[in-house]
């Protein structure tokens, strides 16, 4: 306030009075609070939801299960926050991740607008005996199960020659692109051009 009065000399002696731990521990509160009422305005008045759960470990050998949502309101308007960060004490079985998640998800409401739940497809996942899967079902909780996709990309790398792949695409690219080309890629460029002019103009029937 006092450097929007052009205040200066008073705005310089303001910013040396240290603030005090309770105070900065009491503004983070309230920080928390109302972020956490946004979003859960957000949870409850979306239409659809998805999860989205990686459980890794830090720097003090502490497991943290991270959980992101994903919502999409009436208006289609979509949005995406971490929900919350879980630390794992104990064990990561499946039982431990299913009670972190249905305990979370119960405070925001219930499972009913779950669409997905994305996960990275460790055992503790996607176990059909004491996974996070199965106990979902077990609970009548009938949502799909996606396997993350940067996983699925490194899946897909490890079984298909991708050298094969890129000799198409380098091959296209110097057609393309390479030497002196430059008529080839001026009709490329207008080629694309008519096909996006295609795609998206309506096309009426009448």
């Amino acid at each position: 306030m006092a450097k929007q009065f052009n205040k200066l000399k008073v705005a310089e002696k303001f910013e040396t009075v240290s603030v005090s731990h309770q105070t900065i521990a009491r503004r983070v509160d309230h920080i928390n609070e109302r972020v956490s009422k946004k979003l859960r305005d957000v949870v409850e008045k979306c239409k659809y939801f998805s999860l989205c759960l990686d459980e890794s470990t830090d720097l003090s050998d502490i497991s943290q299960l991270v959980i992101f949502i994903r919502t999409i309101q009436d208006d289609f308007s979509v949005a995406a926050e971490m929900l919350d960060l879980i630390p794992l004490h104990g064990t990561t079985k499946g039982t431990d991740i299913f009670e972190a998640v249905n305990k979370l998800v119960s405070d925001y409401g219930v499972f009913d607008k779950c669409s997905c739940i994305v996960t990275d497809g460790a055992r503790a996942m996607t176990g059909t005996e004491i996974g996070f899967a199965l106990l979902l079902k077990q609970n009548s909780i009938n949502c799909p199960m996606i396997h993350c996709i940067v996983h699925q990309e490194s899946l897909c790398g490890k079984s298909l020659r991708q050298i094969n792949v890129f000799k198409v695409v380098v091959k296209i690219t110097n057609i393309v692109r390479g030497g002196n080309r430059a008529l080839t890629h001026r009709k490329f460029r207008d080629f694309l051009a008519e096909v996006r002019t295609c795609y998206f103009t309506p096309m009426f029937v009448g």
